[in-house]
């Protein structure tokens, strides 16, 4: 069930599945029966509200602050726009074409800072000035219709698809699409996927802009899942999967694996030698190095400089060959501290343990390997015991 889901929710896929359904219900919109058209209507609000409170349930500041303007620009493009001129109205949806954007991009190159913090406060309230311009800007129709005109602006005449929008939007939407999927993260691929989404909307015309803000915010909301998910089963400093997913892992092995146990040797000496920051290096130096284990090991980070290696369907022999190239390409593969000329070495330890009739639990067996690694330590480290 975990692979699935991890499978449902992966940073191309899910965009994909809900930018495909949208883009159905908006060529066939028949397919929604007439008792569900005012969801489809208010869909974007509420999935804007409901991943507005995940994200300010889980502290991402970034997803509010994105739900925040999808729900603005939604309701400037579907509200009936009391008070505002012909004139006015027209600048306002034509600058939601801009504004998703540029503010998705800027949120896709800067860190989380959280929500009830001076940094993120200070998002809303930006987001907050810009909408307040816009609105007194669009409240003056000369000015309104003056900024519209800017706004339009096409480089050549055009038709088809390259005359649905302005072409200086189309620009900063194709580039913010492609630096934000350079990324490669969950949330920033949810970002581009919804001004895609907004685009295409467009493009096929005003009447069809729901599916395009519905699957805008679907999308993001998404993302925000798969952040939770991350948060949840995968070590921030060295990309490998933590103990909680090491845990649902091994509760899913069968009646055959091994399990290795390992850590940096002399790790404390880094730290009090070089710094924390060295030995955060050394930490993602090993952990590149698991990543590509091989011999179908699985590897996770089991807490400070401990790693785990899941071998499913082998025996502690066969996982030993692998390991022991592992332990040789570390070693081999020195680093240079920052402010040092002299390259230091690193080195493993590592013990290796298999189920047996005797030892069936996962957990044991895990513990046997960690007593097997400080057999390893206490021979001279850099080695593999099993």
């Amino acid at each position: 069930m975990r692979r699935v889901y991890s499978i449902v929710v992966s940073a191309g896929l899910a965009p994909a599945l809900i930018l495909g359904a949208c883009l159905v219900l908006a060529v066939s919109p028949t397919l929604v029966p007439a008792e569900l058209a005012g969801l489809v209507r208010y869909g974007p609000f509420l999935l804007a509200l409901l991943g507005g409170v995940i994200g300010w349930w889980f502290n991402r500041g970034r997803a509010v602050f994105v739900m925040a303007l999808l729900l603005i620009c939604y309701w400037l493009l579907v509200g009936n726009g009391a008070g505002i001129s012909a004139e006015g109205l027209a600048f306002l949806q034509i600058a939601t074409l801009y504004l998703v954007p540029l503010n998705l991009l800027f949120l896709g190159f800067t860190a989380e800072r959280g929500v009830l913090n001076p940094r993120g406060i200070a998002r809303m309230l930006i987001l907050g000035l810009q909408i307040f311009v816009m609105l007194m800007l669009a409240g003056q129709p000369d000015v309104g219709s003056a900024l519209y005109r800017v706004l339009e602006t096409r480089f050549f005449a055009s038709t088809g698809v390259l005359g649905t929008m302005p072409h200086p939007a189309m620009i900063i939407s194709a580039i913010a699409v492609v630096l934000l999927l350079i990324r490669h993260k969950p949330l920033e691929t949810s970002f581009a996927a919804a001004i895609i989404a907004i685009d295409a909307a467009t493009v096929m015309g005003a009447g069809v802009i729901q599916y395009g803000y519905l699957a805008a915010t679907g999308v993001v909301l998404a993302g925000l899942a798969q952040e939770a998910w991350r948060m949840a089963f995968v070590d921030d400093l060295t990309g490998l999967p933590g103990r909680r997913a090491l845990g649902h892992a091994m509760a899913e092995l069968g009646n055959q694996y091994a399990i290795a146990m390992l850590d940096v040797d002399h790790f404390k000496k880094f730290n009090d030698t070089y710094g924390h920051d060295v030995g955060d290096i050394v930490l993602k130096k090993v952990a590149r190095e698991l990543a590509r284990v091989g011999g179908g090991g699985k590897a996770y980070r089991y807490g400070g400089e401990e790693f785990a290696v899941l071998f499913a369907g082998r025996t502690a022999e066969r996982a030993q060959e692998p390991l022991d190239a592992l332990r040789q390409r570390i070693a081999d593969n020195k680093i240079t501290p920052p402010e040092k000329s002299k390259p230091v070495s690193v080195t493993i330890s590592v013990g290796v343990c298999e189920r047996d009739e005797d030892t069936t639990d996962p957990w044991a067996v895990l513990k046997s390997a960690d007593q097997k690694l400080y057999r390893a330590k206490q021979s001279g480290r850099n080695r593999v015991v099993i």
